[in-house]
């Protein structure tokens, strides 16, 4: 019996421990609970097995009432007559001797739970019922005492218990647990037939009290709380606001498959893309009607007749920064500047689009190449303007200079681009640093000229070379004339 009970309590301790956490609030259930144990009434009456049966109401998380049943029986000694004739109870060794005791109590109780948010509930229990017990032979006969009078009668009584106890139950499930309980049963005097005309004396060892101790099973039945209505046990339920209709998990929080923000059951659309803005409903909104949500809409501000991309942004076939639905010219070429229509700019008229046109300024009438450069002109790297010579320490045009510049000067504004140096030279007769000074004013000379004729003085580097490059030798006259000159030096 004592081994049983030791295997009892060992699978109830690893089932605890190897079981998940759970907690459980029973108000508004009802437990049905079984146990099994030892039982021990005291005196010659020694340890025996128990069993026992209960049913609780949850009144309060913390409170149940209800009814427990318990069964138990035990060995003894064995009666008999002392020299006085006073009947006793004295112990034996022989078991064909010993007296069965059984005990059958039945008790309205109350519990008290003292942990119940907790996965171990501790709690304390106390009650009032009724023992009814009987004395039998080891045959299941009745035995048969006798009063101070020398009446006979059975040896049994009844009588009102006191019930005190408490335990622990670990909620394997919440609505299942298993636990121990310690419980002693004071047996009163009410009730009781051993007093007045039926007392038998003292020493008939009588039980005055029941002591058990045991495991025990529980199953709650019954609706538990639920506030947000989600299916989940509050006392399980990891987020008690759940909002109504929501799916959700076995914790009780919401299931949002597709991460918008709402949750699945109130969703209307499942299958939102991540990064999506949501309506109440979980559809996506449109603010621009463009077919790309807002929340992935780099452009959320798109014409509803425009065409857009993947990003919401209005496409641009031809990449020239208009966009399809504003442009006029929707197959302009790569690299060409465009109107806010979208259409090509040519500022010189010449066919060949700005940001393509190598010589964007090109006069009119000329004829041009595909980069926009005319094809009647041609600077060379280095140009010596022949006629265009110098007097002895002059630095003045003459008419027939500026008639030779002029031809220059059409050049100059056909290729608008062309970077020029104007050098400036002298003979080498005279001062060098008179040289150098005078060579350059020659070159501002033809600088000067050309900006009044309406060319950008920013094209042009001036500089004088003084005697420094001859283009012929200064032995002659005529040879020093050559080299008083001004010659172009193409720099780009």
């Amino acid at each position: 019996m004592k081994k049983g009970f030791s295997i009892a309590v060992a699978l109830a301790v690893v089932l605890m421990m190897a079981a998940p956490v759970f907690s459980a609030d029973t108000k508004d259930k009802v437990g049905l609970g079984a146990r099994g144990g030892i039982f021990f009434s005291g005196g010659e009456w020694k340890l025996g097995p128990m069993g026992g049966a209960e049913i609780k109401f949850g009144v309060h998380k913390n409170v149940a009432i209800g009814l427990v049943g318990t069964y138990g029986h035990t060995k003894g000694g064995m009666l008999e007559y002392d020299a006085n004739s006073i009947l006793k109870m004295v112990s034996t060794d022989e078991d064909s001797l010993k007296l069965r005791i059984r005990h059958h109590i039945i008790e309205a109780a109350g519990w008290f739970n003292i942990t119940p948010d907790a996965p171990y509930n501790f709690y304390l229990t106390a009650g009032v019922g009724v023992d009814s017990w009987r004395v039998r032979d080891k045959s299941g006969n009745k035995v048969d005492v006798a009063d101070t009078a020398g009446n006979a009668f059975e040896f049994s009584d009844q009588a009102m218990t006191l019930m005190f106890g408490a335990g622990v139950e670990y909620f394997i499930i919440p609505e299942f647990s298993a636990g121990l309980a310690l419980r002693y049963h004071l047996l009163t005097s009410v009730f009781s037939q051993f007093k007045d005309e039926k007392d038998i004396g003292d020493d008939i060892d009588a039980p005055s009290g029941v002591f058990e101790i045991g495991v025990g099973v529980t199953a709650y039945l019954g609706k538990c709380d639920d506030d947000d209505k989600d299916g989940v046990c509050n006392e399980s339920d990891q987020c008690p606001e759940t909002p109504k209709h929501c799916i959700v998990d076995s914790v009780g929080c919401p299931i949002d498959t597709d991460g918008d923000g709402v949750c699945d059951g109130v969703d209307k659309c499942m299958d939102t893309p991540k990064g999506c803005k949501v309506d109440m409903s979980g559809c996506q909104t449109d603010a621009d009607g463009d077919g790309v949500c807002d929340g992935l809409d780099k452009c959320p501000d798109t014409p509803k007749i425009a065409k857009v991309d993947a990003n919401g942004c209005p496409i641009d076939t031809d990449k020239d920064g208009v966009a399809d639905y504003l442009d006029k010219c929707p197959d302009t070429p790569r690299g060409c500047k465009v109107d806010a229509d979208g259409c090509p700019l040519d500022e010189d008229g010449d066919g060949v689009c700005d940001g393509l046109d190598e010589c964007p300024k090109t006069p009119a009438g000329l004829k041009v190449d595909a980069k926009g450069c005319p094809t009647d002109y041609k600077i060379d790297w280095e140009t010596v303007l022949v006629g265009v010579t110098f007097s002895v320490n002059s630095a003045v045009l003459t008419d027939k200079d500026k008639a030779t510049l002029d031809q220059t000067v059409d050049a100059l504004k056909a290729f608008p681009h062309v970077r020029l140096e104007i050098q400036g030279h002298t003979d080498s007769s005279g001062a060098y640093d008179k040289n150098v000074e005078l060579s350059q004013k020659r070159a501002q000379a033809v600088a000067d000229y050309f900006v009044a004729k309406g060319a950008d003085g920013g094209r042009f580097d001036v500089k004088g070379y003084g005697p420094d490059k001859p283009k012929v030798d200064n032995s002659t006259a005529e040879n020093r004339a050559k080299n008083r000159r001004v010659e172009l030096k193409r720099l780009n």
